[in-house]
């Protein structure tokens, strides 16, 4: 089937590796054994130029290795139809391969591992291989080694060996966006296609956990700390905030920074002098290339209107990253016209994305200038995880510009250094040359190099309400012809918006202030809150209205409210319409600095900004930042700066924070959202029906007549708090530092569970986490309470407002299309998001009365109080209007029991055994397990072996379970692995369970105690209960989950699935492990007794707490080899990883097989078959893998198959095709249908992790075995 495909055109590469220090930085620092994929022809050239770089130094003799252009990820190109034929070989002392991920292989030793019993396609020194795939789509095929995939600094994956194939459409060419020439490698591009517009192209790899050291070979030390820091990367190149700050001598203000490519500057960037104390230096100044030049990183560059394309590929071995790119946004699925507009995405390593721009470089107005692009999460972005994209107004040509009347304008950037020519791309018009009015951005920015960037003119108002600066003759030459405050060089609003002659649509006061927020009942709280308000907020408190002279006394008399708890706050939401023109007004009344607490240092923050996403504005003026040439579009005390943006069409959830000093207090509440409503939308209070402003609840009116419930819910981490006796709560190792400190909220607010479970007698109902969620016993949460009707319509916009981790909501009990935007997207229960992500949640469930949980899925995230409650009323109430048709408010459905459709009948056990991880005897003595009531016997004496409850139905049918609670010992409490702020509570002997997707009844059928609810849904030892469920539609996989006791059951096992198939489906199995076929975690699946499939269920979980065969605490990613006793790890990667109560580790296999060296670790040859499960399938057979994270730790996963691809999206015909899901976290499933099916050539094929650290030497990965 394959084999004809490759006698097409085959594009050859020669690939070696070059083992180089790998400079990462213009100050100096490097990866001493830095590893890169190199075309074997370029290999020389590189090398030496790189080590003359390397052995560079400064003026005064001493290193200073500069970085080399040509050290890059290797990024090679290939056509539509194209074989890629890859002959590698190296001369490093070990074995290594090239793994290539989602391409067709001509044979198994094309798969660039030695997997199984397939035959070793990794090579040692001298070797050679020859690796053959065909591309038979567009797209980024990552590739990295699979010949050593440790964690550890002598591993390659964490040096740097990983690259990208990148198929363009069939007939393209590509060239260099500098000269025009033919390319054959490079991270950016200029793509051609003769029946395709032209496009710029940008390979960026993120990449983590780097081993770098200073330009000394010393460790790196952060200058503020005075303590070893991490750095995180893009492309080999990175750029940390503290590098930045080193040039500043300690407690001092002033600034001083060198050009290192001027010649005629006498200093350099390591030099430090005394400060000049008229240049306050800060975070707010980090990014800003008036004041310290460019960026280390690669800038990629465009002219206005250039189609382009980021290709996002990650390279890193633990991090789940976020990708933000300012001003622009493209389409979650690039090729799908209904898919959702974004500006922000998560990455998981080995994980890759295209993100096609939306009206090319400048976005939709056309704006010039310097768009920041980082990862959101503030410590990478603080390490170095940023860049910018730099897009010209006038042609760059890298020569003098010699004017009529002979005076010239030189290709310099402000700081001296060389613009490099840019070519035009072919098909568009070639941009206007400079003149001496109009030098090209940024030459017309006024602005000193070595100062802080100034304000933008026009849009800064002093307290007085008094313009402050106007702009210079150079700058008012530059600006637009309609030029008004906030839009100066670019107006975002077109020709048919009032606003682009009159006032905006939506004029929005806001102010930025400090007060102590109380986040619970049991007094935690922020001493040093910060966040924005409405001016209307603080005219309706005081009762006074505002004015320029009154404005800081309401503001504080507003604050006083808040301290005095008289002001519940939360942060702000904002509502405009599609087509609306819109104004912010943003005045500072923050402090000037953070006091030093034990979890930071004393910081300056003497000014603010509002930076947006998804509406379209001038980046020069609006963006909010301090980014790259731009104006400081920020504010200090006292000032106002009024910034303009256009909503051109139905974005929803639009973020918005600070972006001048987001690392120091972004994580005290500066965040909140506008959303962007239908055209012609009210917003209307939900209680009163009378219109407003602003809040969290409304309830929003179109003119077609539907009406929506909308909430606001904004996650937070690192939230810096303290408890009532003002100690502080999981304060870092020391001030300053970013190891995940603090706790975390939901709108500035969250419930313990362990403040709940508080009581004195251990054995009262008030102490047994069973009821911990239940308002009967403790009262309602303080966390957001989401109310609304039977049947009305909810919308939910979710938003990740602070600061590093991600997160996992989930809704037991309703469920919703993952795009808002597209019906063919699929129904989940669960989202993972990371900071600055939005999604919209629509939910039209007919759901019945009663109270649902809302979460977030991590054991962590419970545990610190990320949950909350829906109440659905019954019965009309004064809390709440009725919307819509709804004005009776009562739900009818007394039973969703119809007689006439077939009930499928289940009776469940809840056992405790000792459950075996593998053959080394790996094990949990106290695991907790679900199972089929007619195997427990054989389970709990061994002659069975255990693995996650799998149950099966078919759409249609109505699901009876009945549970039984054979607990017969008290289940111990373990402090490993452990929760932030942790606590000694008695595990409960009570078991419940809950299904996803699922239709039922909340009152008596959830499996959960929440919120009134008046039926107890769980059961103590011996004892049974019933539940009744429907499967409505063919579901695929559906997370059967425990909620009796987060803390201490779910990590041991407490969790399965059920699995709803097509209706008609019957199952068979070829397996004889005692199991009844509907329990199988690999099954035939036939439909109507034709079409049939291949089904497999895999439970990827971590958190695991294992023994080893000596009783010993395992903890892998806690070893070192050397024998040193390793700092602890975040709590969210403590435990074990595995599929299916099984893992395989690394440890266990190179122990009884020392002699084998780790390029044979997946070898069956060599081990024998791992402990994780064999899955089989016929080459061409169709498979569906249902995959669940049911357990237990917030650290993100990524599942890889090698070998294959799937649909992003099954349903929808425009998805995208992925060999890589990424992104997973608690609650998360997924129905993968392999394309084309099982692999046409029999062989063994890995499925695993793509987290290099820890997930797969913890044993996350097992084998797919395809049958000859």
């Amino acid at each position: 089937m394959y084999s004809n495909n490759f006698d097409n055109i085959t594009r050859k590469f020669n690939v070696t590796v070059l083992s180089i220090p790998i400079v990462y930085d213009f100050f100096g620092d490097y990866d001493p054994n830095g590893m890169m994929y190199i075309l074997s022809e370029d290999k020389g050239k590189v090398k030496e130029k790189a080590l003359k770089n390397f052995n560079n130094k400064d003026q005064k003799g001493d290193p200073l290795p500069i970085p080399t252009e040509e050290v890059q990820p290797l990024t090679i190109r290939a056509n539509v139809g194209d074989t890629v034929r890859i002959e590698f070989e190296h001369n490093e002392n070990r074995r290594l391969s090239i793994h290539m991920q989602g391409l067709k292989y001509r044979n198994i030793k094309s798969d660039g591992a030695n997997v199984g019993y397939n035959e070793d396609s990794t090579v040692g020194p001298g070797e050679k291989i020859i690796y053959e795939w065909y591309a038979d789509r567009e797209g980024i095929f990552y590739f990295s080694d699979m010949g050593d995939t440790r964690f550890s600094e002598d591993a390659t994956n964490i040096h740097g060996l990983f690259g990208a194939l990148i198929v363009q459409a069939k007939g393209s060419t590509w060239t260099d966006p500098v000269d025009g020439s033919e390319l054959r490698s490079g991270i950016f591009a200029d793509i051609h296609n003769p029946f395709k517009p032209s496009f710029r192209e940008y390979a960026v790899y993120f990449h983590d956990e780097l081993e770098v050291v200073n330009r000394f070979g010393n460790q790196i030390i952060d200058p503020h700390t005075n303590q070893p820091m991490a750095v995180t990367a893009i492309s080999y190149r990175s750029e940390p905030m503290v590098n930045r700050a080193n040039l500043i001598p300690l407690k001092d203000r002033g600034i001083k920074c060198c050009n290192p490519f001027n010649p005629e500057d006498s200093c350099s960037r390591t030099d430090i002098i005394e400060p000049n104390h008229m240049l306050v230096d800060g975070e707010d100044v980090s990014m800003s290339s008036w004041t310290y030049g460019d960026p280390s990183t690669f800038i990629p560059r465009a002219y206005k209107g250039d189609p382009s394309k980021f290709r996002l590929i990650h390279g890193g071995v633990l991090e789940t990253h976020v990708f933000h790119l300012h001003t622009h946004q493209w389409k979650l699925e690039p090729d799908d016209p209904n898919s959702t507009i974004i500006d922000s995405i998560s990455v998981s390593p080995q994980e890759s994305h295209t993100i096609d721009i939306l009206h090319g470089a400048g976005s939709l107005p056309g704006s010039i200038g310097d768009h920041i692009w980082h990862c959101h999460l503030y410590p990478h972005f603080h390490e170095g995880m940023w860049s910018l994209w730099r897009v010209f107004d006038r042609l760059e040509t890298g020569k003098d510009v010699i004017l009529e009347n002979g005076e010239i304008i030189r290709p310099l950037y402000p700081d001296g250094t060389y613009i490099k020519a840019l070519n035009p791309l072919p098909d568009r018009e070639k941009p206007p040359k400079k003149d001496l009015d109009h030098p090209g951005y940024p030459g017309f920015i006024n602005g000193v190099f070595k100062e802080r960037a100034k304000q933008p003119p026009l849009g800064i108002l002093n307290q007085n309400g008094q313009n402050k600066m106007c702009p210079t003759d150079i700058e008012r030459a530059n600006l637009s012809k309609d030029v008004t405050r906030g839009a100066l060089y670019t107006q975002p609003c077109p020709d048919t918006s009032k606003c682009y002659f009159k006032e905006p649509d939506a004029i929005f006061e806001l102010f930025a202030l400090q007060a102590k927020l109380i986040y619970n009942n049991a007094g935690w709280n922020d001493p040093y809150g910060r966040f924005y308000v409405m001016k209307e907020q603080i005219e309706e408190y005081t009762g006074h209205k505002m004015t320029d002279e009154n404005k800081e006394k309401l503001a504080k008399m507003y604050v006083a409210g808040i301290e005095n708890e008289e002001i519940n706050v939360e942060p702000l939401v904002i509502r405009a319409n599609e087509g609306d023109c819109i104004e912010v007004r943003l005045t500072n009344f923050l402090p000037e600095t953070l006091p030093k607490t034990e979890f930071q240092l004393e910081t300056l923050t003497d000014n603010v900004g509002f930076h947006i996403h998804l509406v379209k504005f001038d980046v020069i003026a609006s963006d909010g930042g301090a980014n790259g040439y731009n104006n400081m579009a920020s504010v200090f005390y006292g000032e106002t700066i009024v910034e303009r943006y256009y909503a051109n069409e139905e974005l929803n959830a639009c973020f918005f924070h600070d972006h001048l000093n987001p690392n120091s207090h972004q994580q005290h509440g500066v965040f909140g959202s506008l959303i962007i409503e239908p055209k012609g939308s009210t917003y209307h209070d939900p209680k009163t029906g009378n219109p407003i402003k602003y809040g969290t609840k409304a309830v929003i009116k179109t003119p077609s007549g539907r009406t929506f419930r909308e909430f606001g819910l904004f996650v937070h981490d690192f939230a810096l708090l303290f408890d009532k006796d003002k100690n502080p709560l999981n304060p870092p190792p020391f001030s300053g530092s970013h190891d995940d400190p603090g706790v975390m909220g939901i709108n500035y607010k969250c419930e313990p569970l362990r403040e709940r479970l508080n009581g004195n007698d251990p054995n009262h109902v008030f102490n047994d986490p069973a009821y911990v969620f239940s308002s009967n016993v403790h009262g309602d949460p303080v966390t957001p309470l989401l109310e609304t009707y039977p049947g009305d319509e909810i919308v939910i916009r979710l938003l990740d407002g602070a600061q590093e981790e991600q997160h996992a909501f989930n809704i037991n009990g309703m469920k919703w299309r993952k795009e808002i935007t597209d019906k063919k997207s699929p129904l989940v229960q669960s989202q993972t998001l990371g900071i600055s992500e939005a999604f919209n949640i629509k939910i039209t469930d007919d759901y019945k009365a009663g109270d649902y949980i809302y979460y977030f899925g991590g054991q962590d995230d419970f545990w610190l109080g990320l949950w909350g409650i829906i109440r659905v009323y019954k019965d009309k109430t004064e809390k709440l209007l009725p919307i819509g048709n709804n004005n009776n408010c009562i739900n009818n459905m007394d039973t969703m029991k119809n007689k006439n459709i077939i009930t499928r009948e289940f009776h469940i056990a809840a056992i405790q055994k000792d459950i075996l991880y593998n053959n080394f005897k790996d094990h949990d003595p106290d695991g907790l397990l679900f199972v089929p009531y007619e195997h427990k016997d054989a389970i709990i004496n061994g002659t069975m072996e255990p693995i996650p409850l799998i149950l099966r139905a078919n759409k249609g049918e109505y699901i009876k379970v009945t549970l039984t609670n054979l607990f017969t010992k008290p289940i111990p409490y373990q402090d490993f692995p452990g929760v932030p702020v942790d606590k000694e509570i008695k595990p409960s002997m009570r078991v419940g369970i809950s299904p996803q997707f699922l239709k039922f009844d909340p009152i008596n059928s959830s499996g959960i105690n929440i919120g009134y609810n008046d039926v107890d849904q769980t059961v103590g030892p011996g004892e049974s209960i019933e539940y009744l469920w429907y499967a409505d539609e063919e579901y695929g996989t559906c997370l059967l989950s425990s909620f009796t006791d987060i803390r201490n059951h779910r990590y041991h096992g407490l969790f399965g699935a059920i699995i709803i198939e097509p209706e008609g489906s019957q199952i068979r199995s070829s397996s004889n492990n005692g199991n009844k076929d509907n329990y199988k975690e690999q099954v035939t699946v036939s439909v109507d007794g034709n079409e049939q499939f291949r089904e497999f269920v895999m439970f990827m979980h971590n958190g695991i707490r294992l023994l080893d065969a000596h009783g010993n605490l395992i903890k892998t990613n806690q070893v070192n080899e050397d024998g040193e006793v390793p700092e602890p790890v975040d709590f969210e990667d403590r435990g074990e990883k595995g599929f299916n109560y099984r893992s395989e580790r690394f440890f266990n296999r190179l122990k009884y097989n020392p002699n084998y060296d780790i390029s044979k670790i997946f070898s069956s040859k060599v081990h024998g078959d791992p402990a994780t499960p064999i899955f089989e399938a016929s080459p061409g057979e169709k498979v569906i893998i249902r995959l669940l994270m049911p357990a237990d730790k917030p650290r993100n996963t990524c599942f890889v198959l090698h070998g294959h691809e799937w649909k992003a999206q099954p349903e929808e015909p425009f998805t995208r095709i992925i060999s890589a899901q990424g992104a997973m976290n608690i609650g998360n499933v997924f129905n993968i249908e392999l394309l084309n099916g099982a692999s046409m050539i029999p062989g063994d094929y890995l499925y695993r992790s793509g987290l290099i650290r820890w997930d797969i030497e913890s044993g996350m990965w097992g084998i797919f075995r395809i049958n000859n």
